[in-house]
């Protein structure tokens, strides 16, 4: 029988980081400017939308989180090499092979599914990092803990 495998405080933490990582990759220090410029937007539209899509961006990171929570649990990754892989994995597999299409078909810049493409990469293999190896509830009870004092 498959068991699912839920901590709410995991699942919320590495979304957030997931968000953060999103934040900084499209920022105007990283990838922002050029994936802007490629779909014809400015930054000040991009600040604009930002707090709008926030939240849904943040429900879908949680959404990611916990799917791959559970295929972390399925395939017993313990160690930050499971999570490279298993991310690894799941990128290859939902994101580089299923999205380019957007360019062959879509028509948009190939730049943007690399940048796209880059950040699913980075923020799928980090979160399989983080949930394979982290002890979360140690790390969750000394925050706790400190808050509490």
């Amino acid at each position: 029988m498959l068991e699912f495998q839920m901590h709410w405080t995991e699942i919320l933490l590495v979304a957030l980081a997931r968000n953060l990582l999103g934040l900084a990759w499209y920022s105007p220090v990283m990838f922002g400017p050029s994936w802007a410029r490629h779909l014809g937007c400015t930054q000040q539209a991009m600040r604009q939308r930002l707090l709008r899509v926030l939240p849904l961006e943040f429900a879908c990171s949680c959404i990611i989180a916990f799917v791959l929570a559970q295929v972390l649990n399925f395939a017993g990754a313990i160690d930050w090499v499971m999570g490279v892989v298993v991310g690894f994995l799941m990128w290859a597999g939902f994101i580089a092979a299923a999205t380019p299409n957007q360019v062959l078909y879509a028509r948009r810049p190939a730049a943007v599914y690399l940048i796209d493409s880059g950040f699913c990469l980075a923020s799928l293999v980090g979160m399989g990092v983080l949930m394979a190896t982290w002890q979360w509830d140690a790390v969750i009870h000394t925050a706790l803990a400190a808050v509490a004092k």
